[in-house]
């Protein structure tokens, strides 16, 4: 019972002096402004992953291996460096890195890439129009959903009947700008690797990455991914396989009005599908 009593005695005096204290995470361990410039107004619809990433910091998770979705929701007050949104009827103050404006009244043509979420799902998207008779609510195909390999499975017949889109919720990409939402290749570790541009600011990009993992990166050791690239079928292009882009992969189907391509690997007799910001010739 003594010996009992003086363990315990014991385990309380370290706790107290912190012997076995938890280490805190980093809120914000991205070399990134959080705080970065961005223009936001009352009411307007932004994409924030507010509540995955306050949900990690509570659970002090490392917040460079958490999963962060991008979800709509609604500025309710524009703070100094910060923006308060309000999702579900709860507001919570969130940095502006984790925010990307929609902006209001954008007007959308056929063939233009755009920056959204999954309309009647959830998430950050990138769509192709294919609609365009009324441009603030034109009718897009999600490019970042799964499709079937096969192309002729029912599902992709589904998926290309696209969703017409709410007004002031998305925005137009244009190719080859560094803006949110556009696609980019980084080098690391002498790979190229795939991200999503979420903001930029001087040399530094915020990057999401792959599962939605938040990178970030110097932009002297990325590249552009064409949303509009010249590629036919036989091109030998760069593919993305989980968070790389692999080359030595064959174009065996496009299709450009809904922004997908079949490919199959150098080698391998596999078909499949691939969004156009997985393929490129750009890092040849």
């Amino acid at each position: 019972m003594k010996t009992m009593r003086l363990l315990t005695m014991t385990i309380a005096a370290m706790v107290a002096s912190g012997a076995f204290a938890q280490e805190k995470t980093n809120a914000w361990p991205w070399d990134f402004p959080q705080n970065v410039k961005i223009e936001a107004e009352l009411g307007q619809t932004v994409l924030s992953c507010q509540g995955h990433y306050f949900s990690a910091v509570k659970k002090n998770e490392d917040l460079t291996k958490s999963t962060l979705i991008w979800y709509d929701t609604k500025v309710d007050k524009v703070g100094d460096g910060t923006i308060t949104v309000a999702r579900f009827g709860e507001t919570v103050e969130v940095p502006n890195a984790l925010i990307v404006p929609l902006k209001k009244g954008q007007k959308a043509k056929k063939g233009d890439i755009l920056l959204t979420w999954w309309q009647g799902g959830s998430g950050m998207q990138r769509a192709i129009v294919i609609d365009d008779s009324t441009p603030t609510e034109p009718t897009a195909v999600f490019i970042d959903l799964y499709w079937p390999d096969d192309p002729n499975d029912p599902k992709v017949e589904e998926r290309a009947k696209g969703r017409k889109l709410e007004p002031n919720s998305f925005n137009v990409l244009t190719d080859g700008e560094w803006e949110s939402g556009a696609q980019v290749a980084y080098r690391e570790d002498g790979e190229w690797k795939s991200g999503i541009l979420m903001h930029a600011d001087g040399n530094k990009l915020l990057l999401s990455g792959w599962a939605s993992k938040l990178v970030a990166v110097d932009k002297d050791v990325c590249k552009l991914v064409p949303f509009k690239e010249k590629i036919k079928k036989g091109d030998k292009v760069w593919c993305e396989w989980l968070d790389y882009y692999k080359p030595n992969y064959i174009v065996e189907k496009i299709d450009q009005k809904l922004g997908h391509v079949w490919v199959k690997r150098s080698g391998s007799d596999r078909i499949e599908c691939k969004g156009i910001t997985q393929i490129t010739k750009t890092l040849n």
